[in-house]
């Protein structure tokens, strides 16, 4: 069993470019940041313009674990700022324990 994070939020229009590549910007520092390998995409159907990040866990308390670390880390949280502008509203997230 493990723990898998899913964050989405829907891309500004026209600012989809900027969108992408902060999206490839913010699962690069997560990996070099905290070791976890952030898995990222989009809707091309359905939901189109909604970006997803995905994020595999060992456990719940190893997800607690990095979120805590993250919201206190500076370089993370200027990061994520800068991309507010980029996307409509809060992002939604949900956690999902997966069964292997």
């Amino acid at each position: 069993m493990g723990v898998r994070f899913v964050r989405k939020n829907r891309m500004q229009r026209g600012r989809a470019d900027e969108a992408l590549a902060f999206a490839g910007d913010v699962a690069a520092h997560w990996e070099e940041t905290y070791g976890t390998k952030l898995t990222w995409g989009f809707e091309v159907g359905g939901d189109v313009g909604t970006l997803y990040w995905f994020a595999d866990h060992a456990s719940l308390a190893d997800f607690e674990s990095q979120m805590m670390a993250s919201m206190e880390n500076e370089a993370t949280n200027k990061l994520l700022s800068e991309g507010v502008e980029l996307f409509m509203g809060a992002p939604q997230d949900k956690i999902v324990v997966t069964m292997d």
